[in-house]
């Protein structure tokens, strides 16, 4: 990531710019000298940069060749300036360094001729400088007009692109909102937003050409990188200046803003590392009931990185007395450039409102506190034990979006030097501030395009920002983008402590400028003799968390694997298992399997431990695991090696017997004919064989006459069977037909027999069961008619016993009419019993009849 790309025109006055210049300055040979205008040197320079320059600096390793110039042209340097013969020297020779690091990139000659131009261009544009009142343009013209010829363009569109406030290819619109985005704010012209000066125009020039040229050269690299296949590897080196505090060189300022983004890039690195090597681990051995006795092991994550980039939380501002949304630095940063009466002031109390604790009070955040100078503030990094105290003055400019930095893309497409425009064509200026700032974004390899995957979603998430343009939301875009691909890898840290705070260059003995010296130009240095700064070290370890993840990682099980890889990758160590259980046996229990593994391989019982779904190791236990199974993996190719080759030497040693024995037979028969190629017989014999042979071939050829004539006869023969035998066949198959259809028409019959005898039966048992219904109801009307006879005999002899009770009382009148009732009832009772009768009997009748029916029908 390029986060300090403003480094090319401001730095701290004790520090200069990138080591590209000077390599370029001093090393140029004559005809590029002459085109790039360095044949004379300016005497002064906007951006300071002076040729000739010492570069020194505190670490700087180069051991990868192909790394070389990414690290010339972005690590965070400390320079001074002491003009010397032999610095001159080691400066050329750096820079024939440089073109052979390009020449084994793959950049060609007009490529790195382009990034030359480039270059010269931003030193012709320092050189240049600007005015500081009055009208926007150029200080020294003659200047300018070497940048312009460098960059491919006239002086007029040169001086347009910087001065003119408005991005080429958009057409002004008002801005109807202060906090619409700096884009917004510089497209409407000079009236809309804060006044940017021309020095300031001149420096985001320089700045943006540089971010694009950086930009190009990660796009180079991954071109050469690229593989035309699919890669299942990759390896990424994240490589960062590491935490800036100044005071730690013995320098008596405040920390920049760009110290401050790389102070939070290692935050945001350190915070991941707590993550990979104290909280995931924690939480694995949760999750498989591992218990470790690590109660005190702190997880939060530092402070810090919220003051820098919170989005919004819910926070009491004191000042105010109300509640609002807490933002961090860099969101205030964005909204303090964007109003019209903005300063670093007031930046600084709003962000000192939401996180530093009120005066007479204990309560608050701890790790922001208000510095001694104006404008200075202490946070307190690697949870308070590196203290760094920053200098806001100028932070506002720096998020101020200038137009001038949106046409550097423009200015460089549009330019009529053919190897600078061929190689900026198609790179659209929206993308430029986000791709250009992280390495490996616009590959277009297989390789290269997933490993951007996360970057891209990142910025899709943030494409409010992004469209605002906005450098402080671009900063923290880089940087979660680049955690968001760390996070998809398996991380190796590698953790570089200081063993002392440093002094001033050119101080004391000069010790740590000559170290200095040394380290910067490749040379070995002699470390043996440091002093190590203790208390500096204890913090650096406190702030790092680098003694809680030695405790995990001794007393815990740092080393862990899944129950079926591990008994794939370790079962060549137990060759028993595999004669015991055999080549088709299917593993139905994996843990199972694994102890058994575990028991063959003879290991302590303390140094690993089964889990729900991994086995886990003590420290080093899986790496003498993985030693063995190299050992014994290269005894088997050992063994297989010797297998092949006496395969194939038995294979070879059979071919040579029989070529033995060819070459046996062909000498037996050379040395016969040698011995009688001079007898008169074998002449007569060679005269002759020719007529032999002649005769013999006429007596083959009639012999093969009758055989073709007798072959003739057997195939008419054949042709005659077969046709009888064809038509047989076909006569059989007519017959087969018309037995299937006769069969077909029989089963269809007897199908029809079979269901009219099963409705029949059917009908049958049905008429059986009315029948045994019909003769239960008969049973019960006879029992009812019996007992109606009783009932009507018993009520005839009560009414006959009232009659006479009735007819011996009454006179004889009476008793006339009383025995005619009597008669009467005695003749109903006849009729209806009579009547009874003949029913029962004709339904009797009719079943029988029924009956009979059916027994005829069956």
């Amino acid at each position: 990531m390029l986060l300090e790309k403003l480094r090319v025109t401001r730095r701290p006055g004790d520090e200069s710019t990138f080591h590209a210049f000077y390599y370029l300055m001093a090393g140029a040979d004559g005809a590029l000298r002459t085109e790039l205008h360095f044949n004379h040197f300016a005497e002064s320079s906007a951006f300071g940069i002076v040729p000739h320059s010492k570069v020194t600096r505190t670490s700087l390793s180069v051991w990868v060749l192909s790394l070389l110039l990414f690290l010339i042209l972005v690590v965070d340097l400390f320079l001074t300036v002491v003009s010397q013969p032999e610095d001159k020297q080691k400066a050329s020779q750096q820079f024939t360094k440089l073109q052979a690091a390009m020449k084994v990139l793959g950049i060609s000659a007009e490529e790195q001729k382009a990034f030359w131009l480039i270059l010269g261009a931003i030193y012709h544009l320092g050189a240049a400088g600007a005015t500081k009142a009055g009208r926007k343009q150029f200080a020294r013209h003659e200047w300018a007009q070497k940048a312009a010829y460098l960059l491919g363009s006239s002086l007029e569109e040169l001086s347009s692109a910087i001065f003119k406030l408005q991005t080429k290819g958009a057409p002004q619109r008002p801005s109807s909102s202060v906090r619409q985005g700096a884009g917004d704010a510089s497209s409407s012209g000079e009236s809309a937003g804060p006044k940017v000066t021309a020095a300031e125009c001149l420096e985001a020039m320089a700045s943006s050409l540089y971010s694009e040229l950086f930009a190009l050269l990660i796009f180079l690299v991954n071109r050469t990188l690229k593989s035309s296949q699919r890669a299942l590897y990759s390896l990424l080196i994240v490589d960062t200046p590491g935490s800036q505090n100044p005071r730690l060189v013995r320098q008596e300022r405040g920390a920049t803003f760009q110290e401050l983004c790389h102070n939070y890039a290692q935050e945001r690195l350190r915070t991941l590392f707590q993550e990979r090597a104290l909280a995931q681990e924690l939480e694995r051995s949760k999750e498989e009931n591992i218990e470790l006795p690590l109660e005190d092991v702190d997880l939060s994550t530092s402070p810090s990185i919220a003051i820098v980039d919170q989005a919004s939380s819910p926070a009491l501002v004191r000042s105010l007395a109300r509640t609002e949304e807490a933002r961090g630095l860099l969101s205030l940063m964005e909204e303090e450039a964007l109003q019209p009466g903005g300063s670093e002031e007031a930046l600084l109390r709003r962000l000192f409102s939401y996180y530093s604790p009120p005066e007479g009070e204990s309560q608050g955040h701890p790790l922001l506190l208000k510095g001694e100078h104006p404008d200075h503030f202490l946070l307190g990094h690697s949870h308070g034990t590196d203290w760094v105290e920053y200098d806001a003055r100028g932070w506002l400019g720096l998020a101020r979006q200038n137009p001038a930095s949106q046409n550097a893309v423009s200015l460089l497409q549009e330019s009529q030097k053919k190897n600078i425009s061929s190689l900026f064509a198609g790179r659209g200026s929206g993308a430029v501030p986000l791709s250009g700032s992280i390495a490996g974004l616009e590959g277009v390899s297989q390789l290269a395009m997933r490993r951007a995957t996360g970057m891209r979603k990142t910025f899709t998430a943030g494409m409010a920002a992004v469209k605002k343009k906005s450098p402080c939301i671009q900063i923290k875009l880089q940087v979660d983008a680049l955690m968001d691909t760390v996070r998809r890898s398996r991380v190796h840290f590698v953790h570089c402590l200081l063993p002392q705070a440093g002094t001033r260059v050119g101080d004391g003995d000069g010790r740590s400028s000559r170290l200095a010296d040394a380290e910067a130009l490749g040379e070995s240095a002699d470390v043996g003799h440091v002093q190590l700064d203790v208390p500096l070290l204890r913090a650096q370890l406190r702030g790092s968390r680098l003694l809680d993840a030695l405790r995990i990682y001794r007393q815990g099980y740092p080393d862990h694997m899944v129950f079926s890889e591990f008994r794939r990758r370790f079962d060549v160590l137990a060759p028993q298992l595999s004669k015991k259980h055999g080549r088709s046996y299917i593993v139905t229990d994996e843990k199972r399997a694994v102890e058994e593994l575990l028991e063959c391989l003879d290991l302590e019982k303390s140094s690993f431990h089964m889990g729900l779904s991994r086995v886990f190791f003590r420290a080093g236990t899986l790496a003498k695991l993985e030693e063995q199974r190299d050992e014994q993996t290269r005894h088997n190719i050992t063994l297989l090696q010797a297998a092949c080759r006496g395969y194939l030497a038995r294979r070879a040693f059979s071919k040579r017997k029989v070529q033995d024995l060819a070459i046996r037979c062909i000498q037996k028969n050379i040395k016969k004919n040698c011995g009688v190629k001079d007898w008169p017989w074998w002449k007569l014999f060679t005269s002759v064989r020719p007529l032999i042979e002649v005769q013999l071939s006429e007596e083959q050829i009639r012999g093969r006459d009758e055989e073709i004539q007798q072959l003739k006869a057997k195939l008419d023969k054949v042709e005659k069977e077969r046709n009888e035998l064809r038509l047989n066949n076909d006569r059989l198959e007519s017959r087969i037909a018309e037995l299937s259809a006769e069969l077909a028409d029989e089963r269809s019959t007897g199908e029809s027999a079979t269901q009219l005898l099963e409705s029949e039966t059917s009908e049958r048992l049905r008429l059986d069961k009315d029948l045994k219904d019909l003769q239960a109801k008969h049973d019960t009307m006879r029992k009812q008619m019996e007992s109606m006879e009783v009932e009507v005999m018993e009520a005839r002899l009560a009414r006959a016993a009232e009659l006479n009770g009735e007819i011996d009382d009454n006179d004889d009148d009476t008793g006339g009419e009383w025995r005619l009732k009597y008669e009467r009832m005695v003749r109903e009772a006849e009729f209806t019993k009579k009547k009874i009768q003949q029913e029962y009997e004709d339904k009797l009748e009719n079943e029988q009849q029924n009956r009979r029916h059916l027994e005829r029908k069956v």
